[in-house]
């Protein structure tokens, strides 16, 4: 930019060379011009000199004879000879007159305009230079014969008489040659005649080109030359200056002169070049001057301040960091407008940036660091924790039952409570520490220098912050966490490796409900990837690898087993036995479940066939998914495969959970309308971790409530578990309804559940998940199945057993 700026100021400098070249050219012109008019009025000063000399001196010499009163009477009367010797009288004074104004002849004119007398030759030099002629009457007869400036004489004969007594002059030309000629009135208004004297202009140029000190010239108007002086220059060049002055002549026809005046104007010339090279070298400077001043306030105003936001978009285009930065920009007033406008672009770019930073990066729901920055933020992580040598533990945690949650109560709700969840994440973690979430009920959390203790120790801590109910639009609802814990480098030293351990370890946790897991290589065996699973769960329904396994129930007060319930789990064939967490969820994401569920179906009523054929009358509880339950043909499909296997509709129980009820109410509830009708029971499983209210399950056909395993494990060692479970039972019992408690894994909690008056329990403590060979050995050798005293004595019985 800045060539281009010097190099439009250089041709604007060129072009005003051109110009002072051009102004020194006119002042040439101008100054030759002056000269010239100078010269010219110079040339009229001269003529106007030589007719007031040629007028003052005719006066002169005609005033002697104007006062001889016997001329004048000599005149009026035409005595042509008193007349001429009264002119010869005055010859000597005529020939003493100066030689600046020769006279040549005299000639004496009458009223009537007559002449009278003349006299020619009063000068000897000029009958001298006329060959010797006579002097006396004999030359006056000669000049008179030829009287010169006849024209003059008429115009003198013609003026009106207010201008009869003033005299008149002019050049006149007789015999081709140039004379000054004066007519002067005699008498009074010139009643007695004229006096007409003619000089010789020779001498008189002479003398005038002496006091200018330059050469005249004198000739006719066609070129014929008159009189030239003797410096007249031999060739006329660039250094003579030439002027000329036309003259009107009188003589038979009117015809012109030409005066010219010659002068050497090479001093001029000269001083002309001297003052052009001064005005060119002046202009020289100034734009020289300009130049640097344009450029200077150009470099000020416009350069430097184009400049400083050039290099600042260079820094903008290297590293955006640099947005909102501010730049001084001073100039003129434009350059300042365009920098306060820079500098209002980049800050609204950096604002558009960190928001659109914001929505890359950050969750829009929580406000935490989303799946992309957290992975940015691990990498960062990972090639510090290998410059520096220092561990760091990776947390993957998923909330439980958010998705009953999320069903049940709405999609509001769920977001309301992940952002509560979220919050008190932040709250304890460490400012080195991050947690982001990576999407849905999936949070990550990033610990820097970690070791196994201490991650067990933050753990702990995280789930704890859980622990106390969320209030969500004056609701409280309480959620767990199961968290999956990675060590670098114990457990990985890349991104994707950390990740998929950490994964792994979280379905490890999920599976043994125990709050938090450590990955091990053990668990790769038993929770495969999830991807994987997807197509080897299509081979297991072809393969028929899925197995139905029985857990007991017992009722509490008499210890009589009353029922069993009926648990899929995947015989993998590399991974062995895969609990229904791991693969129900993708199976009814994908709609695998449908096919699984008439098998499911099949089984459990073969198997209820057979129980009753052995004398053992037990409820075999199935459990049915929402989409199960939705099904357009679902009770039909029970109608057809009870009266197929024989078995009796009261022996078969349905077990669906609180969130499966909430999904689309009416469908679901005229389902299990159409299912009580056939003499099917209905539970609801996993009571108390969802959010359905006691008055909307009133209004349907339940017979059964099972308390959540959670609830049931936490009797032990914590308060508020046992009372929930005692305001559940007293609810159900108040509704006619039975409870059954999942999770019996003590002595201590069965006594404690028998005292709150709980109808039935399940649990390990009781019996393990049982195949279809060994339910039927546990039900002839165990005591439970052959207990049918009374419940503290069967209590008793069956925790020695």
């Amino acid at each position: 930019m800045r060539l281009s700026l010097v190099v439009t100021i250089l041709a604007m400098g060129a072009l005003a060379i051109l110009l002072a070249i051009e102004a020194s050219r006119v002042y040439r012109d101008l100054a030759e011009t002056q000269q010239r008019e100078a010269l010219t009025e110079q040339l009229r000063f001269i003529v106007h000199d030589l007719r007031g000399a040629f007028e003052g001196k005719a006066r002169e010499l005609a005033t002697p004879l104007t006062r001889d009163s016997a001329f004048l009477a000599a005149v009026r009367a035409h005595r042509h000879d008193t007349v001429t010797r009264a002119l010869e009288r005055h010859a000597r004074a005529l020939t003493a007159t100066s030689s600046a104004t020769r006279l040549e002849k005299i000639y004496v004119y009458d009223a009537a305009q007559q002449l009278v007398g003349a006299f020619a030759d009063g000068i000897e030099a000029r009958a001298a230079r006329q060959g010797g002629r006579g002097s006396g009457i004999a030359g006056a007869s000669r000049a008179a014969a030829l009287p010169p400036c006849q024209s003059l004489q008429l115009q003198f004969a013609r003026r009106n008489p207010a201008e009869a007594d003033k005299p008149l002059s002019g050049i006149c030309i007789a015999e081709r040659n140039p004379y000054y000629a004066v007519v002067l009135p005699l008498g009074v208004r010139g009643d007695t005649g004229s006096l007409h004297l003619v000089m010789d202009l020779a001498p008189n140029l002479a003398t005038a080109e002496n006091a200018l000190g330059m050469p005249l010239a004198l000739a006719f108007g066609d070129g014929t030359r008159v009189y030239r002086s003797v410096r007249w220059p031999a060739a006329v060049d660039e250094n003579t200056l030439v002027v000329s002055y036309s003259l009107l002549a009188h003589a038979d026809s009117k015809a012109y002169m030409n005066l010219s005046l010659a002068r050497d104007v090479r001093a001029f010339n000269a001083r002309l070049a001297e003052t052009r090279r001064l005005i060119l070298f002046i202009a020289a400077i100034v734009i020289a001057l300009a130049i640097a001043i344009a450029l200077a306030v150009l470099q000020k105003t416009a350069i430097d301040p184009l400049r400083a936001l050039t290099a600042q978009l260079r820094k903008l285009r290297q590293d955006e960091r640099h947005l909102g930065q501010q730049v001084e920009v001073r100039g003129n007033t434009e350059v300042i407008e365009l920098g306060e406008g820079f500098n209002e672009m980049t800050t609204r770019l950096q604002s558009l940036y960190q928001n659109l930073e914001s929505l890359a990066f950050t969750d829009p729901l929580t406000k935490l660091p989303n799946r992309a920055l957290f992975r940015q933020r691990l990498e960062e992580a990972l090639a510090g924790a290998r410059r520096d040598h220092r561990p760091f533990a990776l947390f993957l945690m998923d909330l439980d039952h958010f998705k009953e949650i999320n069903d049940t109560l709405g999609h509001r709700v769920g977001d309301l409570l992940l952002a509560q969840v979220a919050e008190r994440l932040r709250q304890r973690l460490r400012q080195a520490d991050m947690v982001a979430r990576l999407g849905g009920d999936e949070f990550a959390v990033l610990l820097p220098g970690l070791d196994t203790r201490h991650a067990a120790m933050a753990a702990k801590l995280l789930l704890q912050a859980l622990h106390d109910p969320f209030n969500v639009e004056e609701q409280n609802l309480s959620v767990g966490a199961s968290v999956g814990i990675a060590l670098y480098p114990d457990h990985g030293v890349d991104l994707h490796t950390l990740m998929q351990r950490a994964d792994v370890a979280m379905y490890a946790a999920k599976r043994v409900n125990d709050g938090f897991a450590f990955y091990d290589a053990k668990l790769d065996t038993h929770a495969p990837s999830r991807f994987t699973l997807l197509g080897e769960l299509r081979q297991a329904l072809e393969r028929r690898e899925f197995r139905l396994f029985y857990q007991p129930k017992v009722n509490l007060a008499s210890g009589e087993v009353t029922g069993v319930e009926a648990l899929v789990r995947w015989k993998h064939p590399r991974n062995g036995l895969v609990l229904p967490d791991v693969f129900i969820p993708l199976m009814e994401q994908t709609g695998m479940l449908r096919a699984l569920t008439p098998w499911m179906l099949d089984e459990a009523l073969a198997q209820s066939h057979a129980l009753t054929q052995q004398g053992h009358t037990l409820t075999v509880a199935l459990n049915l998914s929402a989409r199960d339950l939705l099904a357009p043909h679902l009770v039909e499909t029970f109608a057809e495969q009870l009266e197929a296997h024989g078995v009796a509709a009261s022996q078969i129980e349905i077990e669906i959970t609180e969130s499966t009820l909430m999904s689309e109410r009416e469908r679901a509830q005229d389902a299990l309308a159409r299912l009580a009708e056939m003499g099917i029971k209905i539970a609801i499983d996993d009571f108390g971790v969802g959010y359905s209210s006691l008055a909307y399950l009133r209004n349907l056909p339940v017979d059964t409530i099972k308390i959540d395993r959670s609830f049931v494990i936490g009797m032990g060692y914590q308060e508020d578990n046992a009372a929930i479970v005692h305001t559940s039972v007293d609810l159900a019992h108040n509704l006619g309804l039975d409870v059954v408690a999942e999770g019996v894994e003590s002595d201590d909690v069965l006594r404690r559940l028998h005292d709150l008056g709980c109808d039935a329990g399940q649990g390990n403590f009781i019996s393990r998940p049982l195949t279809a060979d060994e339910l039927q050995v546990w039900l002839r050798q165990s005591s439970w199945a052959q207990n049918k005293k009374s419940p503290a004595r069967g209590l008793g019985r069956a925790a020695r057993r």
